[in-house]
């Protein structure tokens, strides 16, 4: 397939397709250089990387090998969505990972992962679709960085009692693709590291759900790329409250995101990271 049209959907919950699988070759000159509404991270956000697979069996060196986004959560563990992690030809891929703030720059580093593990419940409750997965990095590999945090048991929950979302701005980061916000829908794609906030828009049990149309909201959102990146509070930019998961196909109006704050994600996760 070529690299500028790899952009696979993958059917989730809600009738609405993941924000995930490689994106392709970069934009045409002057194509927008962000995810929705936003910007380069630059190197703010050291800890967000992406997950590259050889799907060209070239060998993995740039963002035509990007299939979605992470965060380091303990110095040998990167969290990311199932869904970018199952699917391939073989049921034992070899992934990599690199924090480079452009993946498209002369020699950027990359982490080959040393294994992963996914949610065994992933796909079986569409109200619940455990869409975790993390990726084992060598020891050592990270040395130096600092890995983020994860919200405590229940912490969307109290804010939300407290009166505390319903105003809330959320950050979104991720290598995606940005969208057209007009005329028939477009991916332009860079392979930099992007950021961008949303307002919210709803709370439920295993998800939490965000608005990312700029025009009502003057804000943007993620898109295609963007799956397994991190959700912060704006007000918080360390702590990861939930995971991109899924959107509407054209990236223009709204997010659900996996929450890591209620039972089932912390279940999963604390097999392999010191929960707060």
């Amino acid at each position: 397939m070529p690299k500028s049209v790899r952009i696979v959907l993958v059917a989730v919950s809600l009738g609405v397709a993941a924000c995930a699988d490689n994106p392709g070759a970069p934009p045409a000159s002057g194509a927008p250089s962000y995810i929705v509404n936003g910007a380069p991270t630059g190197a703010s956000f050291p800890s967000v990387g992406g997950l590259l697979f050889d799907f060209d069996g070239n060998g993995v060196y740039n963002g035509n090998d990007l299939t979605c986004t992470g965060s380091l959560i303990a110095p040998t563990v990167f969290l990311t969505a199932a869904h970018c992690v199952v699917g391939y030809p073989t049921p034992t891929p070899q992934f990599y990972v690199s924090f480079a703030p452009d993946l498209y720059a002369s020699g950027i580093t990359t982490i080959k992962a040393t294994g992963f593990a996914f949610d065994p419940a992933f796909g079986h409750d569409q109200a619940n679709l455990h869409d975790l997965a993390v990726v084992f990095l060598p020891a050592g590999s990270t040395a130096g960085m600092t890995p983020l945090k994860l919200a405590r048991a229940g912490y969307l929950d109290d804010l939300s009692a407290r009166g505390k979302l319903s105003k809330a701005l959320f950050t979104n980061v991720g290598y995606g693709t940005s969208s057209t916000q007009t005329g028939q829908p477009g991916f332009p794609y860079d392979g930099l590291r992007n950021t961008s906030q949303s307002e919210f828009m709803a709370l439920q049990p295993f998800w939490l759900g965000l608005l990312m149309n700029n025009h009502a909201t003057g804000q943007g959102g993620d898109c295609y790329g963007d799956s397994g990146g991190p959700k912060f509070l704006s007000s918080d930019l360390t702590t990861i409250v939930a995971t991109v998961t899924t959107g509407d196909v054209p990236c223009r109006a709204t997010t659900w995101d996996y929450r890591t704050d209620t039972r089932s994600a912390r279940d999963f996760l604390g097999q392999y990271v010191t929960l707060p």
